[in-house]
């Protein structure tokens, strides 16, 4: 299966690659299989890429998921991406590829019913319990490109979540690192000898002993937003591994509400809405 990438800016082909942070082995496999073309043309490592030239990358893959058909909410979809919204309960993935149990499983049925030939790949993770935005990609261009700027944190995504009581303050920053829990398996806490994390929140809205909050993070640590808050005194609703109370909600109340980013192969920018599913629609009635 071919991709297609029309070149919007005179550059060299290899610093076309490397602009999309792909590794030096998979740029010498690409080259070296012959896989690269130029307007229809065999490509070669010193190729000059100049405005509206088309790229094509032939990519010699299948589907490396057991496919399961299930719908999916498709919030945006190209030839680069896919962007659903994640039901709550599910794992992103399993490293046994043939179970059936995670969202790459659904993603694969999806694939083989479009005829999509390419391995099933994702630009970052979301919680068993969470809900919402999560970013699929193609091509090696745009996982290499998402996964940089994923990192670096210029990809913008937005949570909303519910906590327990209320913030002293309207909106703050939580800047606490964040390390393992050495007494249970899979669990983080507040650590003076942990990674920083830093999370910025905005309350929405107040209710009767919880409160809707925005939170966007500007590090990646696992379970970040549910560290952050429990520590503070506020777990968020559901959430019992971190001290939260599950009498209306019966799974962590967090869900990735936004995401906005510049598009890894058109530039054009993306800005993506996925709004609640209705289990937390009814805590903010």
């Amino acid at each position: 299966m071919k991709l297609t990438y029309t070149i919007n800016a005179d550059i060299a082909l290899i610093d076309y690659l490397n602009n999309h942070y792909i590794s030096k082995a998979k740029i010498y496999n690409l080259f070296n299989q012959k896989r690269i073309f130029i307007n229809n043309n065999p490509a070669k490592v010193e190729d000059q890429l100049f405005i509206n030239d088309i790229l094509e990358i032939e990519y010699n893959e299948e589907i490396d998921y057991k496919p399961i058909h299930k719908d999916l909410d498709i919030l945006y979809e190209d030839d680069y991406l896919l962007v659903i919204n994640k039901m709550p309960g599910i794992i992103i993935h399993n490293d046994d590829k043939n179970k059936t149990d995670s969202l790459c499983n659904i993603v694969a049925g999806y694939y083989e019913r479009k005829k999509i030939n390419l391995n099933v790949r994702f630009a970052h993770r979301l919680d068993f319990e969470t809900s919402g935005i999560i970013v699929f990609c193609k091509d090696l261009l745009s996982l290499g490109y998402m996964n940089h700027y994923i990192s670096t944190h210029e990809v913008k995504r937005e949570y909303r979540l519910f906590i327990e009581g209320m913030m002293g303050k309207k909106r703050g920053t939580i800047n606490l690192p964040i390390g393992e829990d050495r007494h249970i398996r899979n669990k983080k806490r507040v650590s003076k000898t942990g990674k920083e994390a830093i999370t910025h929140y905005e309350t929405i809205k107040y209710f009767k002993g919880y409160s809707l909050v925005s939170a966007v993070l500007s590090t990646g640590r696992t379970h970040q937003i549910r560290v952050h808050f429990s520590h503070l005194g506020h777990p968020l609703l559901g959430d019992i591994l971190y001290g939260g109370d599950d009498y209306k909600i019966n799974r962590v109340a967090l869900h990735s509400y936004r995401v906005c980013f510049k598009h890894p192969i058109t530039n054009k920018k993306i800005d993506l809405i996925c709004e609640m599913p209705e289990d937390l629609k009814k805590l903010g009635e």
